[in-house]
């Protein structure tokens, strides 16, 4: 698999870069602010969530694309 890739929730403005299968990082708006979480597995379940983000378990993610993550990121 080609790095990175991206995912966001169903639903709800909650984007996610992933950069391995045991990184990534998490966009979402708190009113104008864009906040960033960095998250680098250390743990099984944390592994875990980055497999399901990239195999879109449970239908709960969306595919996207390198140029819509990047409009969500600069808004």
């Amino acid at each position: 698999m080609d790095f990175p890739i991206y995912r966001k929730y169903k639903g709800i403005d909650v984007w996610f870069k992933i950069e391995s299968p045991k990184h990534f990082t998490e966009y979402k708006l708190f009113g104008d602010e864009l906040q960033q979480l960095e998250i680098v597995a250390k743990i099984y379940p944390e592994v875990q969530f980055i497999n399901d983000m990239i195999n879109c378990f449970e239908d709960r993610w969306e595919i996207v694309n390198e140029h819509d993550f990047k409009a969500f990121i600069s808004n």
